[in-house]
């Protein structure tokens, strides 16, 4: 009896059968064309990079990197004159090169200083016109030995919650030879809907000497913004203020304009606001103003440390009726969190009014360290 093996075609049995030479020797040309791209970048050789990469290259990420701005990223950044790569692996099959490795390079290729990186990478290869290149990769930072399963995963951090108020209490008092008693409470609550952010705030100060009010602050504004890109937004916004100790009865301004948020590192942040508005005040003792008016807004972030952050925001105001009419406020802010619940804030802030009412100056300076109860729903 014949076995069914004999009856297999022999022509059948070379094609399953598995071929050593050609798949070690497809593997070393992939390995080889790794090499060669880690060269090129090294030599910033847009060409051989060119060469290399299919048309439709992409990095896998979010959102993905597409072959232009990879290739610009290979020839402008800090890559240094060497790479080691280690680990790897090649699968092959039906014109399709898959391979996995591990990266290494000495240069941080953002500050060109020394620093080790090391990224495990996937590349997937694809065979044109008997020509490989490189048409999809994906790289993340290569984990610990020990890191198990937890190696397929990532923290993502949380977006910004759908509910934030905050609640702010400042207080002094004094006893003996003077009495003095400065309170400072203030309410912040914001709304995320989508492209679409509503934010509004409310602020009391006020100061008593031997049971004198010697100063006393009323402010309030409501924002309403809607994104448009991550580095451009709308906004309109009305604000309130009354200050009788700076001659100011009552003041308000309903501006809108645009904002561009630009996300300089990680750690800093500026955002520019420019608008156009209308404001009435009511000034002590003085003749009422009513002028349109144009701001400008520069806010400042800095992530000092996880739960600990600087901001400053300085704006700036002109009457387009009176040149004289200029008014320029800045405030600093230190905050650092001590739980999910509670923060203590130091600031410093400053009004400076070119024309203020008469009899009164021009500037005005506030110091506080607050308090703050923060509550979250996401």
């Amino acid at each position: 009896m014949f076995s069914p093996l004999l009856l297999v075609p022999l022509s059948a049995l070379l094609a399953i059968a598995p071929h050593p030479l050609q798949t070690d020797s497809t593997a070393d040309e992939i390995l080889a064309l790794e090499r060669a791209m880690t060269a090129a970048m090294h030599a910033r050789d847009r060409a051989r990079l060119e060469a290399l990469l299919a048309d439709d290259f992409v990095l896998r990420s979010v959102p993905d990197v597409s072959r232009k701005a990879w290739i610009h990223n290979a020839v402008t950044l800090c890559w240094g004159d060497r790479s080691d790569i280690s680990e790897s692996r090649v699968r092959v099959q039906n014109g399709v090169a898959v391979a996995s490795l591990v990266l290494t390079f000495y240069v941080d290729p953002l500050t060109c200083r020394p620093a080790t990186l090391r990224s495990l990478i996937t590349d997937v290869w694809t065979r044109h016109q008997d020509v490989w290149r490189l048409s999809m990769r994906h790289s993340a930072p290569a984990p610990a030995a020990d890191a198990g399963v937890a190696a397929q995963y990532g923290l993502v951090p949380a977006g910004p919650p759908v509910w934030d108020v905050k609640g702010e209490l400042s207080f002094l008092a004094t006893a003996g030879n003077a009495s003095t008693r400065t309170i400072g409470v203030a309410s912040d609550v914001s709304h995320q809907s989508g492209r679409w952010l509503t934010r509004a705030r409310a602020s009391l100060l006020t100061s008593e000497a031997d049971s004198v009010t010697r100063a006393r602050t009323v402010t309030a504004t409501a924002r309403q913004s809607a994104r448009l890109s991550p580095r451009a937004e709308v906004f309109g916004r009305a604000d309130y203020a009354r200050d009788r100790f700076a001659g100011i009865e009552n003041r308000a301004t309903l501006e809108f304009g645009g904002a561009f948020p630009l996300q300089l590192s990680p750690r800093h942040r500026l955002t520019i606001d420019t608008g156009i508005g209308f404001t009435a005040e009511q000034r002590l003792d003085a003749d009422d103003l009513r002028f349109a008016v144009a701001t400008g807004t520069f806010g400042y972030v800095w992530r000092i440390a996880p739960g600990t952050e600087l901001r400053d925001d300085l704006a700036l105001s002109a009457d387009l009726q009176s040149g004289r009419n200029w008014r320029a406020t800045n405030a600093l802010t230190v905050t650092v969190v001590l739980t999910r619940l509670l923060s203590i804030k130091a600031s410093q802030s400053i009004e400076y009014r070119h024309f203020p009412v008469p009899g009164f100056k021009r500037a005005d300076s506030r110091s506080a360290l607050t308090l703050v109860i923060a509550l979250q729903r996401r």
